[in-house]
Order: C-alpha cells, then sequence, then structure tokens
C-alpha cells in the first residue's frame, strides 16, 4: 500500500470520505460499520470514594485468595522489643533503690553535748534551710549561725511540744528537749 492508500483507509475508517472509489476505502467502511453496530455496555457512574464498596472488594479479593487474612491485633507486650524495654526498666528502678540504700543517710546523729545536738549532713547548708523551714513553718521562731566553721539553729519550742513540732524532731532523729530549748549543729561528715 502506498501513502495514498493508507491515508484513504484510515479517512474511511474515521468517516471522514464521501465517496467509495477503490477496494480499500470499502473494506475500510465495511470494517467501520462492523464496529458501530457492535453495541457497548456504558457501565453506571461509580461514585469515586464508596466505603460500602471498598470493603465488598475488599473481602471479596480476600475470599478469593489475592489478599492475606486479616490478622488479629497485636498487643503491646506481644512486641518483644517492649517488653525487653518494660524489663530494662524495672530491673535499672530495682537497681537505682538497692544502689541508693546502700549510701550513707542524708543525715546523721552524732550525740547530744551540753544540750547541743550534733549532726553530720552530706550538705549542712541544706539540712539548716529544711530544718528552719520546717519549724518555722510548724510556728516556731529560729533563729540560724555559723561560728567557728559549725552551721547551726536554735529555736525556743512550745511547752509542751506540739505534735507537728515532735514530727519534724522524729523525722530527723533529733531528740526533744526537756527544758523546750533546741540547739543543733550540722558539720559536713568527718573523712575517715
Amino acid at each position: 500500500m502506498t501513502m495514498d492508500e493508507d491515508t484513504s483507509w484510515l479517512d474511511a475508517l474515521a468517516g471522514r470520505t464521501e465517496s467509495a472509489s477503490s477496494a480499500l476505502v470499502l473494506e475500510a467502511l465495511a470494517l467501520r460499520g462492523f464496529i458501530r453496530s457492535q453495541g457497548f455496555d456504558v457501565a453506571a457512574a461509580v461514585p469515586s470514594v464508596d466505603p460500602a464498596r471498598e470493603r465488598a472488594l475488599l473481602e471479596r479479593a480476600r475470599r478469593e485468595g489475592l489478599l492475606p487474612r486479616q490478622a488479629a491485633p497485636r498487643r503491646w507486650y506481644a512486641d518483644t522489643r517492649v517488653t525487653f524495654a518494660a524489663a530494662a526498666m524495672v530491673l535499672a528502678a530495682i537497681g537505682v533503690g538497692v544502689w541508693r540504700s546502700t549510701l550513707p543517710p542524708l543525715e546523721t546523729l552524732r550525740g547530744v553535748t551540753n544540750g547541743t545536738v550534733h549532726l553530720e549532713a552530706r550538705d549542712p547548708p541544706a539540712l539548716k534551710r529544711e530544718l528552719t523551714a520546717e519549724l518555722t513553718a510548724a510556728g516556731v521562731r529560729v533563729s540560724g549561725y555559723e561560728r567557728l566553721g559549725h552551721i547551726g539553729i536554735d529555736a525556743d519550742l512550745p511547752q509542751p511540744v506540739s505534735s507537728p513540732v515532735a514530727a519534724i524532731l522524729e523525722r530527723h532523729r533529733i531528740p526533744i528537749p526537756a527544758d523546750g530549748v533546741l540547739s543543733v549543729e550540722i558539720d559536713a561528715p568527718r573523712r575517715p
């Protein structure tokens, strides 16, 4: 076929010819008539998003084995990484608790000399501030001092000693003075 014959045949197939001049044009017109005589079903309009149809298609694909069956949801403890992480955290918490229990106490009662309670603390100024704040909150007038390398507090306790004040003294392991005059000296721990 030449270029002109091809063009004539394609024009006839497209319906752009008016006369049937050759066998090729007649052939193209016959093919065009056959194609047009076929009935094509035009599909009904399907909405672009249809959740019910999507679920139905997914279920059909699972039934026919195209998709795997839907697995049961996994629990958080089913993941071994999460389980090991939780176990490590518990062990770390236990380890920190054991380690802290082996540390020396924050404060140690060393004794009472001439009515003055002697305490040792890792941070003497912090213990002084804490005792002063607690006793003041309980209604006791407290005065602090620093002399000759020792820091401490003096306080006049109410007679009889109230239960909040007694609880503070007990928490810090300080004996209740018989005369109501509290004198506490706080030193850093002695080096062995």
